[in-house]
């Protein structure tokens, strides 16, 4: 995502989201505790691991995808190197035509859009739901943060038992469906707190959070395999659009499609 294609920062209201970013920093283990206080996760990360390279344009021969929607098309850079299992399972649907037709079926207005789906209301169907497609495990990289333009993968299930439940440890699995974050308002406190970490690392996140717009609080939470390199006005067009639903239904008033992915290199 270079400073070229860098969004211009919107105005974003916050709706049924409480956006908390924490840090902690460790110095006698030289690591990073990211805690989201309202996922009830935490991640431990590798302070010399945290980078940001989403904001590298892609180099010749890096893979990419060209997702093409009833909106308009988007380009993302891919990240096997840090999410391998996901890259290669979305790759694999998007060249067996797996995403030909399927849906935008939810839109938090202008935060994220969520697609992916065979079904409108984004249900995966009792076949799937079990097939190795929608049984990825979770990949989360100290090199990649939920800033605006982050493909995502979707939950699709968390297991474990009585203990794993107890102490947040449950295996969290990803799927088919994805998620492309815009961003929250980048309010006066929010860009405080995001400045006041003393590690400089966490500090450089947090400036780019303010630069390019995202969802702080997803960081560390959700798995990021991809970024946004060409299209944010069909981004800003989707998150923008009409709505109809409730707030946990919420899409699209007028039907958006995937209508295909593409996978190919970047030249």
């Amino acid at each position: 995502m270079q400073s070229s294609r860098a969004p211009q920062q919107k105005s974003k209201l916050v709706k049924g989201l409480l956006i908390v970013f924490s840090l902690t920093l460790i110095s006698s283990f030289g690591m990073a505790l990211l805690s989201n206080m309202t996922g009830g996760f935490s991640a431990v990360l590798n302070h010399e691991d945290i980078a940001l390279i989403q904001l590298d344009p892609p180099k010749s021969g890096d893979l990419l995808a060209v997702m093409h929607t009833t909106a308009g098309d988007m380009t993302y850079a891919l990240y096997p190197e840090q999410c391998p299992e996901t890259v290669a399972n979305f790759c694999k649907l998007a060249e067996e035509g797996y995403y030909n037709d399927t849906y935008v079926f939810h839109i938090e207005p202008q935060i994220f859009f969520s697609a992916g789906s065979k079904n409108p209301d984004g249900v995966i169907s009792e076949a799937d739901a079990d097939s190795p497609q929608e049984c990825i495990p979770q990949e989360l990289s100290a090199k990649l943060w939920p800033l605006r333009g982050s493909l995502c993968a979707l939950e699709t299930k968390t297991e474990g038992g009585f203990w794993k439940t107890l102490t947040k440890t449950r295996d969290h699995l990803t799927g088919s469906r994805f998620l492309v974050i815009d961003t929250v308002e980048m309010t006066a406190d929010m860009q405080a707190g995001l400045r006041s970490v003393d590690d400089e690392a966490m500090r450089e996140i947090g400036e780019a959070f303010i630069e390019y717009g995202g969802i702080p609080n997803y960081s560390q939470q959700i798995t990021i395999f991809g970024q946004l390199q060409d299209g944010f006005e069909i981004l800003d067009a989707i998150t923008d659009a009409e709505t109809t639903g409730d707030d946990e239904a919420q899409r699209s008033a007028k039907e958006i499609r995937i209508t295909s992915v593409e996978i190919t290199k970047a030249p």
